[in-house]
């Protein structure tokens, strides 16, 4: 670990929970065997492997400090941010809002927009063929006309109707 003030047989001790923790043994295990409590194994284990640069240190949390200036006004600040009001939750909440702001990241410049699309160059829909070659127009009425065949020959299969929508005829009588 990365205290100064730490004796060589501690450091060691704190690599071996490391060491073990490591290989598989479990939590409870090592804080029996080292007389320590079990969240105190992860937190050793943790340590070492932020001294070895292994895992980036925790952020510390924000701690706000409020005080009352000279003028009578409440201060909130964080050592970097400073906000002032005058009550203690109005100066708290001024400094919340602007430490949230400077924690934000930058925004990014806009981009123009694109040139928009250019209009549609592809073949024209009146020259589309069948594989025949004769124009897929007017090979609709023949396939639509197939269509309503289908739909009144329905009845002869024991199957209800199936009126088409496009086909209109007079009614009888």
């Amino acid at each position: 670990m990365s205290n100064p003030n730490q004796g060589a047989a501690t450091r060691e001790r704190n690599e071996e929970i490391e060491r073990r923790l490591t290989a598989g043994e479990s939590g409870p295990a090592l804080a029996c065997a080292f007389g320590i409590t079990q969240p105190r194994v992860f937190q050793i284990a943790r340590a070492v492997r932020e001294a070895r640069g292994e895992v980036a240190p925790r952020a510390k949390p924000i701690r706000p400090r409020l005080r009352k200036d000279d003028m009578g006004l409440w201060e909130c600040t964080d050592g970097t941010v400073s906000r002032r009001g005058e009550t203690q939750k109005e100066a708290y909440d001024r400094w919340m809002a602007a430490a949230t702001a400077a924690a934000q990241p930058a925004k990014a410049a806009r981009q123009p927009m694109p040139d928009p699309m250019p209009a549609y160059a592809g073949p024209d829909a009146s020259l589309c063929r069948t594989r025949d070659g004769r124009s897929w127009h007017a090979t609709w009425p023949r396939a639509h006309a197939v269509a309503r065949d289908g739909a009144r020959r329905r009845p002869r299969l024991g199957r209800p109707a199936a009126h088409a929508l496009a086909v209109w005829r007079a009614p009888r009588g």
